[in-house]
Formats: C-alpha cells, structure tokens, sequence
C-alpha cells in the first residue's frame, strides 16, 4: 500500500464527496495499485488549493491499451472513513 497526494479540479471533487464519481483517469506514472490511499487535494480553477481533501482507497486498476491510451488507467475507489 503506497499513499498518493494528488490534485483535483473543484468539479470533479465535488463529484467524489457526494460519492457520484468512483473512479478516476491518470498516467500511471506512480504505479498505481489496488488498495493504495489518494489523497485528493481540491484545486480551483486558476489551480490553487482550496484546502480541501478526501482520501479513498483503489479497490480496482484498469490498465488496457483497449479502452485507455498506453501509460494511463483508471482507478476505481471509494472514500475512506
């Protein structure tokens, strides 16, 4: 299990708070795994940080040249307690 601190657009935090959106695009660039903690860090438009964060836990990685471009994957989680 690997903790992430990652940036997200106000809109799409808004989205996981009210449990709406469970899963998220990214570059893999981190070696994303199941049961790794993000740490979602809400940014507003201009790119600044709100303050704000939830933390959720991957329950599942989708890494398929298929249905994603090559080096991406989604990352399906649900938030923390």
């Amino acid at each position: 299990m690997v903790e992430h601190k990652l940036k997200i657009k106000s809109e799409h935090f808004s989205a996981v708070i009210n449990k709406t959106k469970t899963a998220e695009i990214r570059c893999n660039d981190r070696n994303y795994q199941v049961g790794d903690i993000l740490i979602l860090n809400e940014i507003d438009e201009n790119g600044v940080f709100t303050g704000n964060n939830c933390v959720v836990i991957v329950t599942h990685v989708l890494d398929d040249n298929q249905y994603l471009q090559t080096g991406y994957v989604m990352l399906s989680f649900h938030i923390c307690k």
